[in-house]
């Protein structure tokens, strides 16, 4: 087994397959077989660790994209943050944040033994604005 990067902040534990995208999956989004492809970040309401409304739906496709895709056998939920805001709480909003997700995609039948969930703070940034 191997943890492999995912785009938007979702990690991938899958069994090797050697195939290509499928695109048959929902249509926002795309499984490849190193990462799962989100069109936009999960959105959460400011300085809270709920989902935002509109996240919602986008959260409803990867669960249909893991019941789809058995052969994932984990996915990793990391949430980062910039260098705004003291570590200590960036670091807490973040892990709130990735365990709202995987309460969420638990919630719509994904199995919680294939969802972890990590905060990483601003120690792995992804925004390039803030984060020189």
């Amino acid at each position: 087994m191997r943890l492999l990067p995912l785009a938007v902040a979702l990690c991938l534990l899958a069994s090797p397959r050697g195939a290509a995208a499928d695109v048959a999956a929902p249509e926002r989004i795309v499984v490849h077989d190193d990462r799962i492809e989100l069109p936009a970040p999960i959105a959460f309401d400011p300085g809270q660790a709920t989902v935002n409304l509109a996240s919602r739906a986008l959260l409803d496709e990867v669960a249909k994209a893991l019941a789809d895709h058995a052969w994932i056998e984990q996915i990793e939920i990391g949430v980062h943050s910039d260098e705004r805001g003291a570590d200590e709480y960036n670091l807490r909003l973040t892990g709130d944040r990735a365990a709202a997700v995987k309460t969420y995609l638990v919630a719509a039948g994904v199995a919680a033994a294939r969802v972890a969930a990590r905060g990483y703070g601003e120690t792995r940034p992804l925004c390039s604005e803030h984060n020189p």
